[in-house]
């Protein structure tokens, strides 16, 4: 929903962790088979107001037309894995496929040559997400830290004994500059992307991360 903010989900977050804690076992998921899949309304395919749409399953079923709606899965999915509690991945939904209500959203699964090349770049990435948390064990166990909250800029870090991992998302249309004040605790000189290797300098705990259209990192501070 273009109208609503990341402000809104750090609130929600914030009360989830007033119940559960910061380290709890409750799933995260994207979508499920009771659900239409995040798909159709990421591609525009039905609107938020379409929750029971079993007749457009039988009648049109939902086709993913805009290939930019895939970011907003691996945008979706760079958050699920990097915020507290376990994420579970609904078959499918790991390379994007879109379907209407139940049973639009039991299409048969799909693998290797019948993805399409934005499905298996989807698919990609999801691998990329997931080994990265398993990789880093602040993504796991980690206390939840807000940094930044904004309409379309969310950024949060997650930190353990061993690590500290900082997290980015852009939701907008257009690229982001984001600039950031990590706490003056912290004794941080660069952060380094876990994807790319990359590295960026810190400088008096300031930071400046730019971010594609959609996009994301997952940054280790050191």
């Amino acid at each position: 929903d273009p109208k609503r903010s990341f402000k809104e989900l750090d609130r929600e977050l914030n009360k989830t962790e007033d119940v559960y804690g910061s380290l709890h076992l409750m799933g995260n998921i994207m979508d499920n088979h009771d659900k239409n899949r995040f798909m159709a309304y990421a591609d525009g395919a039905l609107d938020l107001s379409q929750q029971n749409s079993i007749e457009i399953g039988w009648s049109n079923p939902p086709e993913v037309h805009n290939a930019n709606s895939y970011k907003k899965a691996e945008l979706f999915y760079a958050y699920m894995f990097s915020v507290p509690g376990l994420p579970v991945v609904y078959y499918g939904d790991e390379f994007g496929m879109t379907g209407a209500s139940d049973p639009d959203n039991r299409r048969m699964m799909r693998f290797g040559s019948q993805l399409t090349p934005d499905e298996q770049n989807v698919l990609k990435v999801t691998s990329q997400i997931i080994k990265t948390r398993e990789n880093n064990t602040a993504l796991r166990y980690g206390d939840f830290y807000t940094l930044l909250a904004e309409d379309n800029v969310y950024a949060f870090i997650r930190s353990d004994f061993y690590e500290r991992v900082l997290v980015i998302l852009n939701r907008a249309d257009e690229a982001q500059t984001v600039n950031l004040q990590l706490p003056g605790i912290y004794s941080v000189k660069k952060a380094v992307n876990l994807i790319t290797g990359e590295s960026l300098n810190i400088i008096d705990n300031k930071l400046t991360v730019p971010l594609n259209a959609r996009g994301w990192v997952m940054m280790k501070l050191l």
